[in-house]
């Protein structure tokens, strides 16, 4: 679940406080969660900056950054007693980091700060910070693809940030059909899925991102988020606009919210 807004958010309250505090000792204890590395690189040092790209995380110290992608129901604590479902400890002068994951779907990963950016590069665009050339490539790549536009978005090689949730009202806002085929759509239908894709992320960003009724996301200290008091469409029975009854389909097992009346089949 955690999708850009929610990591955004989960930045915003780490980074004040473990920047510049020296991480003294670190371990993980689950071997899924550390799958992606071959080794633990030790004395790592200062940690420099916290930054984000779609729904990666990222700890950046002097010679090495720690990745950190939160998958279904990974979450990030401060100070917090370790559980059942604690997957790291990550022990810094003054404050402890750790990293909860109950379905196992998240993962940490150690990479070299002179090999970061060719990982990085691996998944798309921040879709918040799309340039007119990033734009361009998507809407090409769109011409190309005979998928629908749900899949489209949630391929995070495409555009990086949009998950399940958040795809759902940026089409709703868009009025197009989530089964609608990529190669189908035009210049404007593109420019309204780019405008309301920053709309409704930095609205979900300003309202600390979505905690859903299993509650499993949370923000390190504690607080929740209330996003989830002004989606549009998803999880709702009629819409907002019309009132007209909306449609639960599934999309590959996920779950797609329509309204036929206000959203458009593109083909």
């Amino acid at each position: 679940m955690p999708e850009l807004p929610e990591v955004e958010s989960i930045k915003k309250i780490v980074s004040p406080v473990f920047i510049g505090q020296k991480l003294n000792k670190y371990s993980i204890n689950d071997e899924r969660t550390n799958r992606f590395n071959s080794e633990n690189p030790k004395n790592l040092g200062i940690l420099l900056g916290v930054f984000r790209k779609g729904k990666v995380l990222d700890f950046t110290f002097k010679d090495y950054s720690i990745l950190f992608h939160l998958g279904m129901s990974g979450r990030i604590d401060i100070n917090s007693k370790i559980n059942k479902h604690t997957r790291a400890e990550f022990k810094f002068t003054k404050d402890y980091l750790v990293f909860d994951d109950i379905r196992k779907f998240g993962y940490i990963k150690f990479v070299s700060n002179q090999l970061k950016n060719n990982h990085l590069q691996m998944i798309g665009p921040d879709i918040l910070e799309l340039s007119i050339e990033n734009k361009r490539n998507i809407l090409q790549k769109g011409k190309k693809s005979k998928v629908t536009i749900k899949n489209f978005l949630l391929n995070q090689k495409n555009m990086s940030g949009l998950g399940n949730i958040y795809v759902n009202e940026v089409l709703y806002k868009a009025k197009i059909h989530p089964i609608s085929s990529t190669e189908k759509l035009n210049k404007n239908h593109w420019k309204e899925i780019f405008l309301y894709s920053k709309k409704v992320l930095n609205s979900a960003i300003k309202n600390n991102g979505t905690t859903l009724d299993d509650m499993t996301y949370f923000l390190p200290n504690g607080s929740y988020g209330s996003n989830q008091n002004f989606l549009n469409i998803y999880n709702k029975n009629n819409c907002n606009k019309c009132k007209n009854k909306i449609d639960k389909l599934y999309i590959d097992n996920r779950a797609s919210y329509v309204c036929k009346k206000c959203q458009f089949l593109v083909n």
